[in-house]
């Protein structure tokens, strides 16, 4: 029995052996279990520039409600974000782009495929900015690391000073990819392939941080080759193209696809404060605002179930020529901060048109907003639009070289590039008379320049805020940076005297606080404390 238990064990041991010396090591993995080097190069970097644009999106949302440029809901800036507003534009960066980026990076580094590298850092550094830009100090250093659940907080200076060796590795990559004749992107959605315009955009990054952040230098080496290294022309646009296409997958642009559905109507309220400002700041209407807005009615109702503010007087602390409920004209939108219930008035308000969503182009027609209509959601997100160079070089030659006739040059220049672009947007029922004439534009044109000769920055800025609608983000950061426009151009305030404080930043996201135990929520008085480049932090002049 013994020795029959020993040939056993010794068989057994024998035939275990065997099998460790037949079978294929390879086949051990779960042949269902993707690895990195599965993936196709390609594919990733199709995630990579949709997450980018959801980064951007969220920021633009954000951006655009604190500026006035977009309709806020609430009855103060404390109650009208919560931590958990924020907590896609957190998961998009994090979770998605960061990460993507991540695991980009070594597959085409060892394929020599620099072109994805180089699109894949410049996306990357870009929201690294905006982070920075929208919250102040976030994880960074220790962030995509496996094995750490809770990374620390990074200053938003060492952050922004990644960002910049990023997008110089990056240049540097199109330029040796131009070199070696690196294979493209099987889909580049911004550039097509083309280096050249991605070093721009690079280069036009790296402009708008220098001049977030003061440093004359970097703002000034840039300047002198502009032509050459910036986006300065709109063929050079950094911008997220959308399609007519609207199912599987919708690919319209998401103003469009929320507010032109089937005969019901808009489903957002457009700023009753920066459509004034549009109507009411020259002795000519801005030109734009035809393909910026599109009117549902051309009459104000006099119906209290339709618009319950027409039986509401103007509060008291509203100056004269504030803008009140009303504006005329049927430019039906919401006052800024103002939480109250929906009337049925979907048919009626003011939605989006031509520019930059491919809605319906304003001809007075007065047509519920239907989808199908205009340009069918073929819009884009303006990102980085030459008229933001323009306009961020005009700010650059004041402010820094104390140069106003340079100054007054790119301003004249940043205005020709924002109406050209505008309106080439013409939209399928883009009809005369009411399409912007060369009149008009000029009359505008002109009123503008010969208030810079008065005002200096605040007809900057000013301008700027008119040029940078579907971008709040940029407008945002404007505002911080330069404290304009403000009260004194006509800002609208909210309907409560005392609104609280004005987010210089905002709040961290619920998932990052929660989640992560080396993070703290900042206080509701720590908003006022912008980015580290933000020279007016504490600043309350925006709490109105």
């Amino acid at each position: 029995m013994k020795l029959y238990k020993s040939i056993f064990v010794v068989a057994s041991l024998m035939l275990f052996t065997i099998q460790c010396t037949v079978i294929d090591d390879s086949h051990l993995e779960d042949p269902n279990r993707l690895v990195p080097s599965d993936v196709d190069p390609d594919y990733l970097l199709n995630n990579i520039q949709l997450e980018a644009r959801n980064v951007f999106r969220s920021a633009a949302s954000i951006g655009g409600e604190m500026t006035r440029m977009t309709y806020m809901f609430g009855s103060t800036y404390e109650n009208a974000f919560a931590p958990t507003s924020f907590n896609s534009i957190y998961t998009n960066a994090y979770a998605d782009l960061f990460a993507d980026v991540q695991n980009l990076i070594p597959i085409v580094s060892e394929k020599g495929f620099l072109y994805h590298k180089g699109i894949a850092n410049t996306l990357k550094a870009n929201a690294m900015l905006t982070l920075v830009d929208v919250f102040g100090d976030m994880p960074y250093s220790e962030a995509n690391d496996a094995t750490n659940f809770n990374p620390k907080l990074d200053d938003g200076e060492s952050i922004y000073d990644s960002a910049i060796v990023l997008l110089d590795a990056a240049i540097a990559d199109f330029a040796q990819a131009a070199e070696d004749d690196a294979p493209t992107p099987a889909n580049d959605f911004f550039y097509d392939g083309d280096g050249s315009l991605w070093t721009r955009a690079a280069n036009t990054m790296k402009l708008k941080a220098y001049l977030n952040t003061g440093n004359t230098a970097g703002v000034n080496a840039l300047i002198s080759k502009a032509s050459d290294t910036l986006i300065v022309s709109s063929s050079q646009d950094f911008v997220f193209t959308y399609s007519t296409n609207d199912v599987n997958p919708d690919s319209r642009h998401p103003d469009y696809a929320n507010n032109y559905i089937n005969s019901q109507g808009a489903s957002s309220y457009m700023s009753i404060g920066y459509m004034n400002m549009m109507r009411e700041d020259k002795d000519i209407v801005d030109p734009r605002l035809r393909y910026y807005i599109y009117r549902q009615t051309t009459e104000d109702t006099q119906d209290f179930n339709e618009n319950s503010c027409i039986t509401t007087d103007k509060p008291s602390h509203f100056d004269a020529d504030d803008p009140w409920c009303r504006i005329g004209d049927g430019y039906w939108g919401r006052d800024h901060l103002i939480d109250d219930g929906i009337p049925p008035d979907g048919n009626l308000r003011s939605t989006y048109g031509a520019y930059p969503a491919g809605g319906r182009f304003d001809n007075n027609s007065g047509q519920t907003a239907d989808r199908g209509d205009g340009d069918g959601g073929a819009g884009i997100d303006p990102i980085l639009m030459s008229s933001f160079t323009h306009f961020m070089i005009a700010e650059a030659q004041l402010e820094m070289n104390n140069d106003a006739p340079a100054a007054k040059q790119f301003l004249g220049s940043a205005l020709d590039e924002s109406f050209g672009t505008v309106t080439s947007f013409t939209a399928q029922d883009n009809g005369t008379p009411f399409a912007a004439t060369q009149d008009q534009i000029d009359a505008y044109k002109a009123e503008a320049l010969a208030y810079f000769d008065a005002a200096g920055l605040r007809a900057i800025m000013k301008e700027f805020y008119f040029a940078a609608w579907g971008n709040g983000y940029e407008a945002w950061n404007a505002m911080r940076r330069t404290g304009l426009p403000d009260k004194a151009d006509n800002l609208q305030p909210a309907r409560t005297a005392s609104p609280g404080n004005w987010y210089r930043s905002v709040l961290y996201p619920a998932n990052m606080v929660e989640r992560n135990s080396s993070i703290n929520q900042k206080a509701n008085a720590d908003v006022l404390n912008g980015p580290f480049w933000d020279p007016n932090k504490g600043d309350t002049k925006f709490n109105f």
